[in-house]
């Protein structure tokens, strides 16, 4: 607010202070009260201004205040659902119908709950009003990607964000991503080692680069992305899984023991760091690890319906000495493929150094009838089989 003009009272003051000349008071007089009136003009303006300072202020406060940005909608969608962040953006556009921000943002959304083609038309309004063109470029390209699974749509796409700004770091990640899954791996291997190079803290570009010189048989520089992964994330039992199928994959079989036995750590065991290990063991000749690692394997449920998979754990009990386990999943391989004569033929074996001949005979019978040879070799065990020839 702007504050009342004092009185004139420069001719007063002078007065009091005793001015011996009275045109010189006079004159004092008339030229402070022109002093005071600029001077009360100034603070005038100055409030005039302050008001208007205060005004924009406001009008940003509430701006800032009515701004909706993407971390509002994932909040929204975290705390409520995406529901209510489509409903927050809805309402938001109804306002601002050519936002092209606001178009990507739906683009966004539509992305995240699987809509791919509502996602495109969104994220191409986005670019036709103007949005930046290698976001929404980008967004396409996961779009067609992840959803539509067309990875010649997000490589080109990719590449074209990347053309309108090559320094666009999660282009590089993109492309790399498509060329992994057209199974261009040299091409991936750069990209994501593009992006590591302007991203060195992140990971997503050293998992990247660690499979695609995994594909190519560059076990060397596979070895070195992985390596510099796990100085990142050492906590990464995939990233220890998969050097020690490197270290298998060239024969340091020990090594390898040693990663997947921290694979399974740090993981609680999963199935297939199970199933490595097993076959380190039994390279190292520790056919009772292989036999008990097989045996920790199919207990997931997504091997246990396999009898390939009770074959070898039945091979290893064998191996170790472990005849009754050994049965039981041969067993299991018999039940679950019927028709598969190998499965006899293991049984069979079991059953022979168990000391039941006649079971084992009959399995030999059975191995043989479906694949005629496959029990040549067994037969031999058992000298009071019959020749195969001499059966009726």
């Amino acid at each position: 607010m702007s504050q009342p003009c004092p009185d004139d009272r420069a001719g007063s003051w002078l007065a009091f202070a005793g001015s011996p000349t009275p045109g010189l008071e006079y004159n004092i007089s008339r030229t402070m009260s022109r002093t005071f009136k600029l001077i009360c003009a100034f603070l005038s303006a100055a409030a005039l201004l302050g008001l208007a300072v205060f005004s924009a202020l406001d009008r940003a406060e509430t701006a800032r205040a009515e701004r909706l940005d993407w971390s509002d909608l994932r909040a929204i969608g975290s705390a409520r659902g995406y529901g209510a962040a489509a409903e927050a953006l809805e309402k938001k556009l109804s306002g601002h119908p050519n936002d092209a921000l606001l178009h990507y943002y739906r683009a966004r959304l539509y992305f995240e709950a699987g809509q791919g083609k509502e996602a495109l038309a969104e994220a191409d309004k986005a670019i036709a009003l103007g949005y930046a063109q290698e976001i929404s470029h980008l967004l396409k390209a996961l779009i067609y990607g992840r959803l539509l699974g067309d990875s010649r749509q997000q490589l080109e796409l990719a590449s074209k964000a990347l053309a309108y700004d090559p320094t666009y770091d999660d282009g590089y990640l993109v492309r790399a991503e498509a060329n992994f899954a057209l199974r261009r791996y040299s091409e991936c291997s750069a990209d994501a080692a593009s992006f590591t190079r302007m991203q060195p803290k992140e990971t997503d570009g050293l998992e990247l680069e660690f499979l695609c010189r995994e594909a190519i048989g560059d076990h060397a520089g596979a070895e070195a992305a992985g390596l510099r992964l796990l100085k990142l994330k050492p906590d990464s039992h995939a990233a220890l899984w998969r050097l020690g199928r490197l270290s298998a994959a060239r024969g340091l079989q020990a090594l390898a023991h040693k990663r997947f036995s921290e694979a399974i750590r740090l993981s609680g065991g999963l199935p297939r760091y199970f199933l490595d290990r097993a076959a380190a063991c039994e390279a190292l000749g520790d056919f009772s690890c292989s036999a008990w690692d097989y045996a920790a394997a199919l207990e997931w449920p997504e091997l246990s319906g396999y009898a390939s998979y009770y074959h070898l754990l039945g091979c290893a009990m064998h191996r170790a000495g472990e005849l009754e386990e050994g049965l039981e999943a041969a067993e299991a391989a018999v039940s679950k493929a019927p028709a598969w004569g190998e499965g006899y033929e293991l049984r069979a074996r079991l059953k022979a150094e168990a000391g039941d001949l006649a079971g084992a005979r009959r399995d030999l019978r059975a191995a043989e009838a479906l694949s005629p040879g496959l029990g040549r070799e067994l037969s031999l065990l058992i000298p009071s089989a019959e020749p195969a020839g001499q059966r009726k």
